[in-house]
């Protein structure tokens, strides 16, 4: 027991990791949640200073979100928010339907009852955020069905490839869902979506999640063109 307990603190990560890790975590939260927008600049010692740590940290998960192509850095001023183009946009939501459509198909193959309850519920409670105009409530909601739908496709390496590209999303997606019209759109969809699902129709259930994200890329262009 003593060994394998010494062996497990060996192959733990070193602190100094840990603790970048989570400076990265906050960091990219800030961003994707809208609290920090694209072409801000990320003040290196306010963010040190607001998280308790020192900037070591800080500047180790500033360089890792910049190589995931979240920061840029421009010389002599600083790192900044990096915006993405309306082109890498639309490439990720094409990506994207490519694996919810995946996902569901085989959602639709492994469903079980408690994961059909889950998803149920999940349709019920952003009707209500839906009815009562509440677009912060339902982009979370929103959130979560899509991420159930991906678990529930038992492939993991598809639920963190999509997770990666939905957190790149964040800072475009987020703004269309505060309408309660595409609310309600938008979760129509997914109940159409579901009910395929639920009939066991793998094919359809693929079609129409493919069919749903690519609506919400048109409602997203609608959004930035009326802009």
């Amino acid at each position: 027991m003593k060994t394998t307990a010494k062996a497990a603190k060996r192959r733990a990560p070193p602190e100094s990791a840990q603790l970048s890790v989570r400076v990265t975590d906050h960091i990219e939260k800030l961003i994707s949640e809208g609290r920090v927008q694209p072409g801000e600049r990320l003040n290196e010692l306010a963010l040190a200073e607001r998280l308790g740590v020192s900037r070591a940290p800080v500047r180790e998960a500033l360089r890792s979100l910049e190589g995931r192509g979240w920061l840029t850095q421009i010389a002599n001023r600083g790192m900044f928010v990096r915006e993405l183009s309306v082109k890498e946009m639309l490439d990720i939501f094409d990506m994207r339907a490519l694996l919810v459509g995946y996902a569901a198909e085989r959602a639709s193959e492994l469903l079980n009852s408690e994961r059909r309850k889950a998803l149920a519920k999940l349709l019920d409670e952003m009707d209500k955020a839906a009815k009562s105009d509440d677009g912060t409530r339902y982009y979370r909601l929103n959130t979560e069905y899509h991420d159930a739908i991906l678990a529930f496709s038992n492939n993991q390496r598809a639920v963190e490839v999509y997770a990666e590209l939905a957190k790149d999303l964040h800072r475009f997606q987020r703004r269309y869902f505060d309408f309660a019209p595409n609310m309600v759109k938008s979760n129509a969809e997914h109940r159409a979506v579901f009910d395929a699902i639920v009939r066991g129709d793998a094919a359809e259930a693929r079609r129409l999640s493919e069919q749903h994200v690519q609506q919400g890329k048109l409602r997203v262009l609608q959004t930035l063109q009326s802009n």
